[in-house]
């Protein structure tokens, strides 16, 4: 029977043992969608098998089942160039017990073959997570990975929380008070979310500093952004929120949905518009339209709202990338180096891939492309 020779197929992948001719067979099972429900099934019985170095939990494996097999939900992992469900069959057979594993906490029992088959990658990389830094008016630092959850601290006419799920919250207390400003900060390999004191509700991606007042006053509510950033904006008629980001980028609103892509040296910067309305370095925005910067001139045009948020929805997500751009998204949120073994290959990556999965299982749906890695560390070596 198919759903035998298929449950057999899988057994012998996921343990290491499959043979070339038998890869091959497995391949062909999987370029049919048909096989979808057969092989989640399949995938689903093994799992008691493969967790003999771990508790075993039905509850456990369910959210892991469906993050890896996540085609038709909400984070994907999307096509990179072929098609999508045998790719997302691929990643989760390429990389189903290093995601399991990390699910399950037991990293160190990872067999070689979730790290690789011929020796190239030495180690594998977890992905990033909450990681941040709060600098103080008077300078001094609170590295929030340490930090209790409840009340930071103090500053101005607002009280500093770190909330229960790892977001910090700025809450007026209605004294009188200085306006001090405070610096947000992630690290490569860290994310953040802050709602500031009036409301607006901020994600910070990977390398990326935000610096903003403990209240707003005046006639408008300025922040400085380097880095990238998804901004949800409390309204305020008569109040407009201002970004001053890299490059000169000045984004105005008065209540709208938009994200930043505003790294130092990089050749341009980029807002895309979800909602609402925006007038970047004076010119106007509509929903679904971005405004690129470069060499002083801001182009406004069409955009890609879901590639543009992808990063804070969970994925990555690439239309007709070079291979610079895809590894540098790697090197912030994996927090690794890259170097190329000789000269740049000349590739274009489409579709996007979990920004939940370690770094091994990534590069292994790249491999399809032409290319090989190389992991030593936190450094990764592409090789011709």
């Amino acid at each position: 029977m198919q759903e035998d020779k298929l449950r057999y197929l899988l057994g012998r992948r996921l343990h290491g043992g499959i043979t070339p001719a038998e890869e091959e067979e497995l391949h062909a099972l999987l370029e049919d969608e048909r096989n979808k429900d057969l092989f989640l099934a399949t995938l689903t019985g093994l799992m008691p098998d493969m967790a003999e170095n771990a508790a075993y939990d039905a509850a456990r494996w369910e959210p892991v089942k469906d993050r890896i097999l996540a085609a038709d939900k909400d984070t994907p992992v999307l096509p990179i160039r072929r098609n999508w469900w045998k790719w997302t069959a691929a990643a989760a057979v390429a990389g189903i017990l290093a995601v399991a594993a990390w699910e399950y906490g037991t990293r160190e029992a990872l067999p070689p073959a979730s790290v690789s088959m011929d020796g190239r990658y030495k180690n594998d990389v977890p992905p990033g997570g909450n990681h941040a830094s709060l600098t103080l008016a008077n300078g001094s630092v609170i590295v929030l990975d340490d930090a209790e959850n409840g009340l930071l601290a103090k500053q101005g006419n607002a009280q500093v929380t770190k909330l229960h799920n790892g977001q910090l919250a700025y809450t007026k207390t209605g004294n009188a008070a200085a306006v001090a400003w405070n610096r947000l900060a992630t690290p490569r390999g860290g994310q953040y979310r802050i709602t500031l004191p009036d409301g607006t509700a901020v994600w910070l991606n990977a390398e990326t500093v935000l610096h903003f007042p403990t209240a707003f006053e005046g006639n408008e509510r300025k922040v400085e952004l380097s880095g990238e950033a998804y901004f949800e904006v409390a309204k305020d008629a008569v109040k407009p929120f201002v970004v001053k980001a890299t490059d000169g980028l000045d984004v105005k609103v008065l209540g709208t949905h938009f994200n930043i892509s505003a790294y130092a040296g990089e050749p341009s910067t980029c807002v895309t518009l979800l909602e609402g309305a925006v007038e970047v370095n004076r010119q106007r925005m509509e929903p679904g339209q971005e405004a690129v910067r470069a060499n002083g001139q801001t182009v406004v045009r069409q955009g890609d709202t879901e590639q543009a948020v992808a990063w804070k929805n969970g994925y990555f997500s690439f239309n007709n990338a070079d291979i610079t751009t895809v590894m540098k998204e790697l090197e912030r949120w994996y927090n690794v180096s890259v170097n190329y073994e000789t000269n740049v290959p000349h590739l274009r990556f489409g579709g996007g891939m979990q920004r939940s999965l370690p770094l091994a299982s990534v590069l292994r749906i790249l491999e399809k492309n032409d290319v090989k890695f190389k992991i030593d560390g936190r450094k990764i070596t592409v090789l011709q």
